[in-house]
């Protein structure tokens, strides 16, 4: 299966810096760096939930699900995985569109992780 995601939203920036300040000023850089640190499961469970809904043809669960995940990521300052979901949970018509996209889920997942394991700096606003 080709994958399905629009290039405009492969080429946003990982990271909304603007949602990352406001973190930033909320709670201390270890807090910050540990609430970050749980993104990667938080968003695989919803991953996980669409892949189920992919499994059983259930695009309403899947879109759902997709909601929950956009509304994850936003929270965390993952720019890019919330359009993606965005994308799954308006836009896509069909089942096959969004298991075509799950991987890419996944590995938007684990580049976001990395940028955060990284410190999250200004700079990381940048596309990846």
């Amino acid at each position: 299966m080709e994958a399905d995601m629009p290039d405009r939203i492969r080429q946003m920036p990982l990271l909304d810096v603007a949602q990352l300040d406001m973190l930033r000023e909320a709670l201390d850089e270890d807090e910050l760096q540990a609430m970050l640190s749980e993104l990667p499961q938080t968003a695989m469970q919803a991953i996980d939930a669409i892949e189920q809904a992919v499994k059983t043809n259930d695009l309403d669960g899947a879109r759902r699900a997709a909601h929950v995940l956009k509304g994850v990521a936003s929270s965390f300052g993952a720019a890019r995985l919330a359009e993606m979901a965005r994308e799954i949970e308006l836009d896509m018509a069909t089942i096959d569109r969004v298991a075509a996209c799950v991987p890419e889920l996944i590995a938007t997942v684990e580049r976001t992780a990395a940028a955060f394991s990284g410190g999250v700096r200004p700079a990381d606003h940048v596309a990846s």
